[in-house]
């Protein structure tokens, strides 16, 4: 005997109530603990400029003076190799090619400064962003225009390189989230599950930008510190030493290269 139809049981404008609650309870937390973060990072960002930034650019100077001795070393072998003459053509390539293949060498300390740009990262994220918004997955017009906008503001900021507009972006309303509210034809419920939706958003762009506060140089040293209690004497002069210590590696490094640069140019000559 087949089984009677139940009737779909419509949502109540006090459950939405009480999730809307729990989603501005949620969102309050999410970006209490963002801003918790932000402002630990910052003061300590200040405290590593007091206490490190002589350091920090001694070290920097020398990994780029590094760098532009192992070029050098290489275009001078290929020169000899190949018989280029070592004319000013040839030295203002080498300072070109210096300056744009610096790379940090892997044994480096994670320093205070600015994180350099994850490519791979920001690639993942817009491989994401095409699959939520391609026009071409839209079932409605509305979708599509929906999905339109968004997808050329994903193409903007990821042209522009924009990490932060893509994490955000990220966080925006999802199509499927917009054709539940299309179809909600009651005027109050549709307001209450607008809101319940820009509170779910906005906690997802904040814990977004939690991950990738957390990525940042200056965010991975602080809780490094964290471990060994930052606010002691001993871990600055821990950190100091380490810096002391990685300098005297590289001013070592820069002198053994720019030996062999002096014996390649002999050859050369």
């Amino acid at each position: 005997m087949d089984k009677q139809l139940q009737p779909v049981t419509q949502p109540r404008p006090q459950d939405w109530q009480q999730e809307l609650a729990r989603a501005r309870q949620q969102l309050m937390e999410a970006e209490a603990e963002l801003a918790q973060e932000q402002a630990a990072i910052n003061a300590f960002r200040m405290h590593c400029r007091l206490h490190l930034d002589a350091l920090v650019d001694e070290l920097l100077a020398l990994q780029l003076e590094k760098q532009a001795c192992l070029t050098r070393l290489e275009l001078l072998r290929q020169a000899h190799d190949l018989g280029v003459p070592l004319d000013d053509d040839f030295w203002e390539t080498v300072e070109m090619a210096a300056r744009e293949t610096a790379v940090p060498d892997p044994d480096d300390l994670i320093l205070p400064t600015d994180t350099p740009r994850d490519k791979a990262a920001e690639k993942r994220i817009y491989r994401e962003l095409a699959r939520k918004f391609h026009p071409d997955l839209a079932n409605t017009a509305v979708e599509q225009a929906y999905r339109t906008m968004m997808m050329t503001a994903v193409n903007a900021a990821y042209t522009a390189g924009d990490v932060q507009a893509l994490y955000d972006l990220a966080g925006e309303l999802d199509p499927g989230e917009l054709a539940e509210l299309t179809g909600i034809t009651n005027i109050t419920l549709r307001k209450l599950r607008e809101q319940i939706l820009n509170a779910r958003r906005r906690r997802r762009r904040a814990q977004q930008r939690l991950q990738a506060l957390r990525g940042e140089n200056t965010a991975r040293l602080y809780y490094k510190a964290q471990a060994l209690d930052e606010g002691s004497e001993d871990w600055w002069t821990l950190v100091r030493r380490e810096l002391e210590e990685a300098i005297a590696r590289r001013r070592q490094d820069v002198a053994t290269l720019q030996a062999q640069l002096a014996l390649v140019k002999n050859i050369g000559d």
